[in-house]
């Protein structure tokens, strides 16, 4: 992976995170505890610090950039952040789901277990209450989730960190920088068939 200090500040990732050789990670950013960076992700705390909570996934080509000093990013435990998806300044708290191509920009807050579908766009200092399912450019508010839907969620981003370590666990040549999302459901696939996700 490429790491690099800026202004003094270096990345800071936990032994028991995992991020891909192929990530770039710069300046003030700590990624914590069983967190998962895939392969292309962008993450640039030149500005503000950035901060990755534990069992929080960052799939390939995320990028997580801050622009200014009232740009930080702080990612709860326990979030998915989807393939494309660019954050420039958000306090996320946890169990939130960012899907696909969406934009969160600076000095927006995200409540516990948000969705926020696929191709959205949230506004500068937007604050989007907790279990809210959002979509649009920019956002509207399209339903509310129950409090079961939220444990969901904080059960697939732990699946996600689990799987993963029982992917390489099982298959230690299934090198981080070489798999895609579509590489990964295959591996679990696999892992299903032959009884190992047991």
């Amino acid at each position: 992976m490429v790491l690099l200090e800026i202004n003094g500040k270096k990345p800071h990732i936990s032994e028991n995170a995992f991020v891909s050789p192929s990530a770039t990670i710069m300046g003030d950013v700590i990624i914590r505890d069983n967190a998962i960076v895939w392969p292309g992700a962008i993450i640039r705390g030149e500005n503000a610090p950035i901060d990755i909570g534990e069992y929080s996934t960052i799939f390939d080509g995320v990028i997580l950039l801050t622009r200014s000093p009232k740009s930080s990013i702080l990612i709860g435990r326990y979030c998915i952040i989807e393939t494309g998806a660019t954050i420039l300044g958000c306090f996320m708290e946890d169990y939130v789901q960012i899907l696909e191509s969406t934009l969160i920009h600076e000095e927006s807050s995200i409540g516990e277990g948000v969705i926020i579908l696929k191709d959205s766009e949230v506004p500068p200092g937007l604050a989007v209450p907790a279990r809210s399912v959002l979509k649009g450019r920019p956002v509207e508010k399209m339903r509310e989730q129950t409090r079961n839907d939220v444990l969901d969620q904080k059960e697939r981003a732990h699946h996600y960190s689990e799987l993963f370590l029982r992917i390489k666990q099982h298959f230690p040549s299934a090198q981080g920088y070489m798999l895609t999302f579509q590489d990964f459901i295959k591996l679990l696939f696999k892992q299903d068939q032959e009884g190992l996700l047991k």
